[in-house]
């Protein structure tokens, strides 16, 4: 018998090393090469594949929710291909529908499409939906944006590297944004709204339409009678905190 594969990744070389893995099983026949989920969503529709390889972050329509979208009846078994840390999925490896975690290498694939044969023997898609579910569950879990550990910023003829953690807070100065850590300040030339989607918003708050403050530096918090707010940073440096962004650090 001879299984319809589909491949959905928006890198071009992951995709080519996928079809170049598959080379190596005659039973199977890549039907179609898709880079982004709205494509890839199209095409399995129209041929409705019996595996797919499915990258989770894409543009347009991540695999999730791709996935999601899909109508059960005609669901295919799905291996994710995912950039993912290791510890967010180590709870897979004994399951039927797996995961390739990018690098891999052909022993890894070959485990991986062993267990995908496995699961397109399962006749019973009521079965094959509810394996679905579960993992699908997961993998919202775990399918958040990642945010940089490090923030580049050149200085003359030098690169420095800063730790993200270490950022006090971020404030605007006209065309740049001075990134102020316990023991040095530096400018980068970017707007600070931009520089916000690459922090993540569960550590840094914005409180001020010119300011973002790393809450793990906050000491205390103070009102003041026109509804404005102080924040104290552990430092002693106070920062002002508009009555317009207060939702966003008191609830």
């Amino acid at each position: 018998m001879t299984y319809k594969v589909l491949i959905a990744d928006d890198e071009l070389i992951a995709g080519e090393i996928l079809q170049k893995q598959l080379q190596d099983y005659p039973q199977v026949n890549v039907i179609a090469v898709c880079k982004n989920g709205k494509e890839a969503l199209t095409a399995i529709e129209k041929h409705q594949p019996d595996l797919v390889f499915l990258d989770i972050q894409m543009p347009e329509l991540n695999g999730i929710d791709l996935a999601k979208s899909l109508n059960v009846e005609k669901l295919p078994v799905i291996i994710f291909v995912t950039a993912f840390d290791n510890y967010a999925l180590q709870a897979f490896e004994a399951n039927a529908i797996d995961y390739l975690l990018k690098p891999f290498d052909k022993e890894r694939f070959d485990k991986t499409f062993q267990k995908a044969m496995k699961q397109l023997q399962l006749t019973n898609k009521e079965d094959l939906s509810n394996v679905f579910d579960k993992y699908s569950q997961f993998f919202q879990q775990f399918s958040q944006p990642s945010y940089p550990e490090i923030v580049t910023v050149k200085d003359g003829g030098r690169i420095q590297l800063l730790k993200t953690a270490d950022l006090m807070y971020i404030e605007a100065e006209g065309n740049y944004i001075s990134l102020q850590t316990e023991k040095s300040k530096h400018l980068l030339y970017e707007t600070l709204s931009s520089f916000e989607q690459k922090l993540n918003p569960k550590t840094f708050v914005r409180i001020h339409r010119s300011t973002i403050v790393n809450i793990n530096f906050i000491k205390e918090i103070q009102s003041h009678f026109n509804g404005d707010y102080s924040v104290l940073l552990k430092n002693t440096k106070v920062l002002r905190m508009s009555r317009n962004y207060k939702e966003n650090l008191i609830h």
